[in-house]
């Protein structure tokens, strides 16, 4: 009843992983490049920032929804603040750590991919006033990983999605022919 799952076959047993932060650090200690960083410390501080990705999209899923205009709002008030406090702990780039790309990164890309529909159907405004925040955006959007983790006809199923699941954009979206 979950997505993302993983399936591991580990000594003659199936372990099934769910939730998506679970599967990252997973595969990250068992696989290289480690994507988190070295410093227990500073690794606690990255786990924090995906949680707080997690928030993020739960709200962006609000936005997906929105049934209402008074919905949206909300929603958008929501996504507006973790918006400016992202703004505020980031660097100089081009990813959240620096240089080098995080599983912060992979958790907010997702998060990021939305608003390339989104900003086609409302003036929300979101990424104005947030230089950091557009680059970091603009980073992840250009990585070959990012691109590649959703099918070809993403945009086209998203479109679909809301369609059904939100009556406040499917009314600013052109019908279907």
């Amino acid at each position: 009843g979950k997505v993302p799952v993983l399936v591991v076959e580990e000594n003659g047993r199936e372990e099934v992983l769910f939730e998506s932060a679970v599967i990252a650090e997973y595969l990250d200690e068992i696989l290289e490049p480690r994507l988190h960083p070295a410093d227990p410390l500073e690794k606690a501080r990255h786990r924090a920032w995906i949680e707080f990705a997690s928030a993020t999209l739960a709200d962006i899923y609000g936005l997906e929804t929105a049934a209402d205009s008074e919905a949206y709002a909300a929603r958008i008030k929501a996504v507006g603040t973790k918006f400016e406090r992202l703004e505020s702990v980031l660097g100089d780039g081009p990813f959240f750590a620096g240089e080098r790309f995080s599983i912060v990164d992979a958790a907010f890309a997702p998060a990021f991919r939305f608003f390339g529909l989104f900003d086609e159907l409302a003036d929300h405004r979101l990424f104005d006033g947030k230089p950091k925040l557009q680059a970091w955006r603009r980073a992840l959007a250009e990585r070959p990983s990012v691109r590649g983790a959703v099918r070809p006809d993403y945009l086209e199923g998203l479109r679909d999605f809301i369609r059904e699941k939100s009556p406040y954009f499917a009314a600013r979206m052109e019908p279907v022919a």
